[in-house]
């Protein structure tokens, strides 16, 4: 047993350290002279296995790289091997989304070890990471959850462990309500802009305003999408970080363009309906919406956040929301006008009226009540007067 049940002998000339693992006593040399600072040394590297091995995070390559069951015991794939095998799978991502998971793992590595061994990974050791993390916000941790729990489901399948993302759930969070601008507040931005920024700013947030869409569908928007026989433009195509990407499938529409909006394409014609030898514009139409500053297609969606879309709130002394309010003001002014939830859906890309009804309630409430109310007053009003004709 060693010296005093410490599990380490001193011999002539090593030291022999003694612990159990899986029921199985081991024993190990240690090629270092028994001295009495080396003899300490060794008690505490005890002490450190035994607490390994009962938390069950054991490697015997971390303790004891040159002894033989270490080279036997080395994993075909450490956690960060198979972070980047997972990452392999995914080419088909777009770059951004890419991006995002390898960042997200990166965090990973520093948190449960780049050379760890996927069997040393527990429920426990992962859980406790994921609780103890003063992660910046609940939708972060969520979407860190993401790739981690693919990477395990990969191993796993391919090592015939357990998941230890097992009863990891994700973190509640409440999603940010709706924070429109009122229709006198969008009046006044949009006044604004056309009387101190280039007229194609004020056509791009003409349209944002009008029509609903996503700050990242307006930028990918092209003349080809137009249909000037219908009054709809076809939203396909979306633009985040540089980076063009087709459309969900129920994303796919065809939105009908008020007049407007219709003044709004107008406004651009002049500017970038013509002129380009690009393969790409040749076929589907230069993009409709472009940056006065570059003279180029706008780059990302915030591209107009800095240089527009926040001096022009500051000028009007309107509240600070973020330009995808724009999406949400055009909701709301729908339903202000009395339209139906459900064609607000179609025209917004959602999958039906559901999403609209949870996200905008208060709003379709207020709308609904005051329609009501004078549908119930005309009745009763009506009423009132056939019996002052009858009396």
């Amino acid at each position: 047993m060693g010296r005093d049940g410490s599990g380490v002998e001193a011999r002539e000339k090593s030291i022999r350290v003694n612990f159990t693992l899986d029921g199985k006593w081991q024993r190990v040399r240690l090629a270092l002279p028994p001295t009495p600072a080396n003899l300490r040394y060794a008690e505490k590297l005890v002490d450190r296995v035994r607490k390994a091995v009962a938390r069950g995070t054991f490697d015997w390559a971390e303790y004891f790289p040159d002894a033989p069951q270490a080279k036997k015991a080395k994993p075909a794939h450490t956690f960060g091997e198979w972070c980047t095998l997972w990452l392999d799978t995914k080419g088909r991502l777009s770059k951004n989304t890419l991006s995002q998971y390898t960042n997200a793992l990166e965090v990973w590595k520093s948190l449960l070890g780049t050379d760890s061994a996927m069997e040393s990974l527990s429920h426990a050791i992962v859980a406790a990471k994921v609780g103890k993390t003063p992660w910046k916000s609940a939708k972060l941790l969520n979407n860190y959850l993401i790739p981690l729990r693919g990477v395990f489901a990969l191993a796993g399948r391919e090592l015939d462990l357990g998941d230890p993302m097992d009863g990891i759930e994700n973190s509640k969070h409440q999603a940010q309500p709706p924070d429109p601008l009122s229709y006198h507040e969008m009046e006044q931005v949009l006044a604004h802009m056309r009387q101190n920024f280039d007229i194609r700013v004020w056509a791009y947030f003409e349209m944002a305003f009008t029509t609903g869409m996503r700050p990242e569908e307006l930028i990918e928007l092209r003349w080809g999408d137009v249909d000037w026989s219908t009054g709809t433009i076809r939203v396909q195509r979306a633009r985040t970080s540089g980076e063009v990407k087709p459309l969900k499938t129920y994303n796919v529409r065809d939105v009908d363009l008020m007049a407007r909006a219709v003044a709004a394409l107008e406004t651009m014609k002049p500017w970038t309906m013509l002129g380009s030898n690009d393969k790409t514009d040749q076929e589907l139409g230069r993009r409709i919406f472009e940056s006065p500053v570059t003279g180029r297609a706008w780059h990302d969606e915030r591209s107009q956040r800095d240089t527009f879309w926040r001096p022009a709130l500051r000028a009007c002394g309107i509240r600070w929301r973020r330009a995808y309010q724009t999406r949400h003001t055009y909701a709301t002014n729908a339903l202000a006008a009395g339209a139906n939830p459900a064609y607000i859906a179609r025209q917004m890309g959602h999958k039906n009226a559901k999403m609209l009804f949870s996200v905008y309630a208060k709003w379709i409430d207020g709308a609904d009540r005051g329609r009501e109310k004078a549908k119930i007053e005309a009745m009763l009003g009506q009423k009132e007067k056939t019996r002052h004709i009858a009396g």
